[in-house]
Protein backbone atom coordinates (compact mmCIF):
# COMPACT_ATOMS: atom_id res chain seq x y z
CA UNK A 1 0.00 0.00 0.00
CA UNK A 2 1.28 3.48 -0.86
CA UNK A 3 1.15 6.62 1.39
CA UNK A 4 -0.57 8.97 -0.02
CA UNK A 5 1.09 12.68 0.09
CA UNK A 6 -0.71 15.85 -0.51
CA UNK A 7 0.62 19.10 -1.78
CA UNK A 8 -0.40 22.78 -0.56
CA UNK A 9 -2.07 23.53 -3.25
CA UNK A 10 -4.18 20.08 -3.13
CA UNK A 11 -5.05 21.22 0.47
CA UNK A 12 -6.43 24.71 -0.85
CA UNK A 13 -8.73 23.23 -3.73
CA UNK A 14 -9.73 20.70 -1.68
CA UNK A 15 -11.35 22.76 1.69
CA UNK A 16 -12.76 24.84 -1.46
CA UNK A 17 -14.99 22.34 -3.10
CA UNK A 18 -18.46 21.26 -1.95
CA UNK A 19 -18.55 18.48 1.08
CA UNK A 20 -20.64 16.19 -1.38
CA UNK A 21 -17.34 16.30 -3.87
CA UNK A 22 -14.59 15.96 -0.37
CA UNK A 23 -16.10 12.61 0.35
CA UNK A 24 -15.85 11.31 -2.93
CA UNK A 25 -12.07 12.66 -3.58
CA UNK A 26 -11.45 11.11 0.00
CA UNK A 27 -13.08 7.53 -0.89
CA UNK A 28 -11.10 7.74 -4.29
CA UNK A 29 -7.99 8.65 -2.62
CA UNK A 30 -8.13 5.38 -0.28
CA UNK A 31 -9.13 3.30 -3.34
CA UNK A 32 -5.90 4.90 -4.94
CA UNK A 33 -3.56 3.74 -2.44
CA UNK A 34 -4.72 0.16 -2.93
CA UNK A 35 -4.19 0.12 -7.06
CA UNK A 36 -2.88 4.11 -8.20
CA UNK A 37 -4.43 2.30 -11.99
CA UNK A 38 -7.80 0.84 -10.79
CA UNK A 39 -9.76 -0.02 -13.62
CA UNK A 40 -12.82 0.69 -12.20
CA UNK A 41 -11.77 4.29 -12.05
CA UNK A 42 -12.13 6.74 -14.53
CA UNK A 43 -8.59 7.43 -15.11
CA UNK A 44 -6.50 8.46 -17.86
CA UNK A 45 -2.80 9.52 -18.29
CA UNK A 46 -2.05 13.18 -19.28
CA UNK A 47 0.08 13.41 -22.73
CA UNK A 48 2.66 16.13 -22.53
CA UNK A 49 3.90 15.44 -19.44
CA UNK A 50 6.55 12.56 -19.16
CA UNK A 51 8.81 13.54 -16.01
CA UNK A 52 6.79 12.54 -14.16
CA UNK A 53 3.86 11.49 -15.58
CA UNK A 54 0.88 13.59 -14.47
CA UNK A 55 -2.66 10.77 -14.46
CA UNK A 56 -5.97 12.50 -13.98
CA UNK A 57 -8.95 11.30 -12.36
CA UNK A 58 -12.52 12.02 -12.31
CA UNK A 59 -14.84 12.51 -9.03
CA UNK A 60 -17.84 14.19 -10.93
CA UNK A 61 -17.59 17.12 -12.23
CA UNK A 62 -14.27 18.12 -11.17
CA UNK A 63 -10.75 16.48 -11.76
CA UNK A 64 -7.90 15.52 -9.74
CA UNK A 65 -4.10 15.29 -10.84
CA UNK A 66 -1.93 12.96 -9.58
CA UNK A 67 1.41 11.52 -9.72
CA UNK A 68 2.73 8.10 -8.21
CA UNK A 69 5.91 5.51 -7.63
CA UNK A 70 6.25 2.41 -6.06
CA UNK A 71 6.29 3.70 -2.40
CA UNK A 72 4.05 7.13 -2.50
CA UNK A 73 0.84 8.69 -4.86
CA UNK A 74 0.89 12.89 -4.60
CA UNK A 75 -2.07 14.64 -4.26
CA UNK A 76 -1.38 17.39 -7.45
CA UNK A 77 -4.60 19.22 -7.52
CA UNK A 78 -8.24 19.02 -8.03
CA UNK A 79 -10.40 21.83 -9.47
CA UNK A 80 -13.48 21.86 -11.67
CA UNK A 81 -13.03 20.39 -14.62
CA UNK A 82 -13.15 23.79 -16.90
CA UNK A 83 -10.25 24.90 -14.63
CA UNK A 84 -7.98 22.48 -14.05
CA UNK A 85 -5.84 22.12 -16.95
CA UNK A 86 -5.06 26.03 -17.17
CA UNK A 87 -3.32 25.69 -13.58
CA UNK A 88 -0.87 22.80 -15.13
Amino acid sequence: MREIVVTRQFTKDFRSLPIQIQIKADVIAKLLQLNPINATLDIKKLSGFTRPPLWRLRVGDYRLIYTFDRSKIILHRICHRKDIYHHL
